[in-house]
């Protein structure tokens, strides 16, 4: 019996949350699901009737509310849940998240997106089956030498230690890309309301919001991650910064340097009119890494070197 939508559907969620890239690619899974002629061009017919209406879905955001609730409650290690949130994060028209007030007085908000951050090494010599880059890693007890901080006792400039054990958790923690923060570019007192905040002006802060999630796939705090490549005028990524001039909120007088920092524990808790502490704060510059598949489907950090 040929594939139902519903089969077509969950097999593309599967692809596309795994990040398989090229024509030959995509063509060789689909044989591989369906060997049999008649299966496999039924999903042809559906893929085909699928990207016929696709730019018309594409427009039509997924509700804020929505949005919120796929990102607290879904599984971080099913594939097919993981298609659905990029697919959600990445379409041409996404609905912002509000985050609140940081003590600099400045006004914050997530703009959606699931690939704000790169690893160091995108491509880690593994066996195991590499997760796409909207899932990385992040190694809290490695230290590079870009840009330059005072080294903390014992700890090395890549992750030399295998971290492709049971116990994913010590040492950093796998996330899941939200987006990138931003921060209100006019008077505070001109934001008035959700109207105001529609029309912007919002400026980029190279900070990006992300999940952090452990080996049962549920969600576990939300953070703020340092882009350490920022991207030129043409889109491009430059090289991992080496200037001095990183990790600071804009507005923030204190002069508060740092990569990583948890802000909140559910998504659900961020909201104008709040003001949000910065805490599990790291101060010095850290290690992301790209993040692969146990055999029990957990996903955890690869090791670079």
């Amino acid at each position: 019996m040929p594939p139902t939508d519903e089969e077509c559907l969950a097999f593309w969620n599967e692809q596309h949350a795994k990040g398989i890239k090229g024509l030959r690619g995509r063509v060789k899974a689909i044989h591989e699901k369906w060997p049999a002629k008649a299966d496999h061009m039924a999903y042809y017919d559906w893929s085909s009737r699928r990207a016929d209406n696709e730019m018309a879905r594409e427009m039509v955001p997924v509700p804020r509310e929505d949005l919120v609730t796929m990102i607290t409650t879904m599984n971080y290690n099913r594939d097919t849940d993981r298609g659905r949130l990029v697919n959600a994060l990445e379409r041409v028209v996404v609905p912002w998240i509000p985050v609140g007030s940081h003590r600099n007085g400045e006004i914050y908000r997530i703009a959606p997106g699931a690939f704000g951050l790169q690893a160091d090494d995108n491509d880690p010599k593994t066996d195991r089956e590499l997760v796409p880059d909207n899932v990385l890693g992040v190694n809290t007890n490695v230290q590079p030498t870009v840009p330059y901080r005072s080294r903390k006792a014992n700890f090395s400039e890549v992750s030399t230690k295998s971290n492709e054990s049971d116990d994913s958790e010590i040492g950093g923690f796998v996330f899941h890309q939200i987006g990138a923060l931003e921060f209100w570019g006019d008077k505070v007192e001109n934001f008035r309301s959700y109207e105001d905040a529609a029309r912007g002006p919002w400026l980029p802060t190279r900070f990006c919001v992300v999940i952090r999630f452990g080996k049962s796939g549920t969600a576990n705090g939300v953070y703020l991650i340092y882009d350490f490549y920022p991207r030129d005028e043409s889109g491009e990524r430059d090289l991992r910064m080496d200037s001095d001039d990183w990790g600071q909120l804009p507005g923030d007088r204190s002069g508060q340097q740092f990569s990583v920092a948890k802000i909140a524990d559910e998504i659900t808790e961020l909201r104008f009119g709040r003001t949000f502490e910065l805490r599990d704060v790291l101060d010095y510059p850290v290690e992301l890494v790209r993040t692969v598949k146990t055999p029990q489907d957990a996903i955890i950090r690869a090791t670079i070197a």
